[in-house]
């Protein structure tokens, strides 16, 4: 019995050290919560960012970059990041150097140009320290403010200035225009001087023969018909001729210089004239006819050539005086 009894609390004792043993563990197992703590606390700590070094320059000049560096210190595993948004008025950034110098450092080269004279204030740049996966932001530091001089940019300081290339030569286009512009003012005033010329010999001519305008136009024409120009087929000549005697009428009589006045230039000179109102159409008709001799070679007829000596005659006899007319 007493092998028993002593059994049955042997067992008693040894169920009742199954509880005990559990929560000895859960003891043993509660000194580590600080390890895992500890393990919480590591990003905390990894998140840890500061400037280590900054150089912003006092001075500059408008317009002209500059550079400045910042320098800083970060827990490894994470990435630094420029936030642009805190960027200073009146500074433009237009280079951006990141150089890596450690594990756990890192500088910023970054070149401004600024556009305001005077005295004006760099105000504080952010940086971030960002996750390298996901991007998020995890802290954030700034540099301090500094005042930066803005000084006007100087371009010529050296007062006694001397070319460094030679004198610059206009495009090829120019020197076309410049040729075109002087040869047309040689043609123009060759043209003058030709009309100017023919006009004082039409004048000495008129001075030495003092005959009545019709009189010397119907003298010139019938020594044109016995010059024999036409029988010789030299029909251009013989044209040119008649045309010339007609010029020299409208010069003696009206006193018009159409000497070297085209077709079309006459008639508009002879829609001036009352006389000739009535003979418009057959001197555009002896102009035209005249003008396919001289220009396009046309052969013509004797009928035509005598129509065409008639019409200069009856332009002359039709607007010669009237005591001239009655006298012929």
């Amino acid at each position: 019995m007493k092998k028993l009894f002593f059994t049955f609390l042997l067992c008693m004792f040894a169920a009742g050290l199954l509880p005990i043993s559990a929560a000895a563990q859960n003891a043993q197992a509660t000194p580590t919560s600080p390890a895992s703590s500890a393990a919480g606390a590591a990003p905390a700590a990894a998140r840890r960012i500061s400037l280590t070094a900054q150089h912003i320059p006092q001075q500059a000049s408008f317009a002209n970059a500059f550079d400045v560096r910042f320098e800083l210190a970060y827990e490894p595993g994470y990435v630094t990041e420029l936030d642009k948004e805190t960027l200073p008025e009146g500074f433009k950034l237009t280079a951006e150097k990141q150089e890596k110098l450690s594990p756990g450092t890192v500088a910023y080269q970054l070149t401004f140009l600024p556009f305001t004279l005077g005295v004006s204030t760099f105000t504080a740049v952010s940086f971030d320290l960002k996750e390298q996966s996901g991007g998020r932001t995890l802290a954030q530091v700034a540099s301090e403010a500094q005042k930066i001089e803005v000084h006007p940019v100087n371009y010529f300081k050296e007062k006694t200035l001397r070319d460094i290339r030679p004198p610059y030569i206009p495009s090829s286009w120019l020197i076309w225009l410049l040729c075109l512009i002087v040869l047309g003012l040689i043609i123009y005033f060759l043209r003058r001087f030709y009309l100017e010329t023919r006009a004082r010999r039409m004048e000495i001519k008129q001075a030495v023969d003092n005959r009545p305008a019709d009189v010397i136009a119907l003298s010139k024409i019938e020594a044109l018909l016995q010059s024999g120009l036409w029988e010789k087929a030299q029909y251009k000549v013989f044209y040119i001729e008649l045309g010339d005697i007609l010029r020299e009428y409208f010069w003696r009589r009206f006193h018009q210089d159409v000497s070297s006045d085209t077709s079309a230039e006459l008639l508009r000179r002879a829609r001036k004239i009352p006389q000739l109102t009535p003979l418009f159409a057959k001197l555009r008709e002896y102009l035209n006819s005249s003008d396919l001799v001289k220009f396009a070679k046309v052969i013509p007829s004797q009928d035509t050539m005598q129509q065409d000596v008639n019409t200069v005659r009856e332009i002359v006899r039709e607007t010669s005086p009237r005591e001239l007319k009655e006298a012929n």
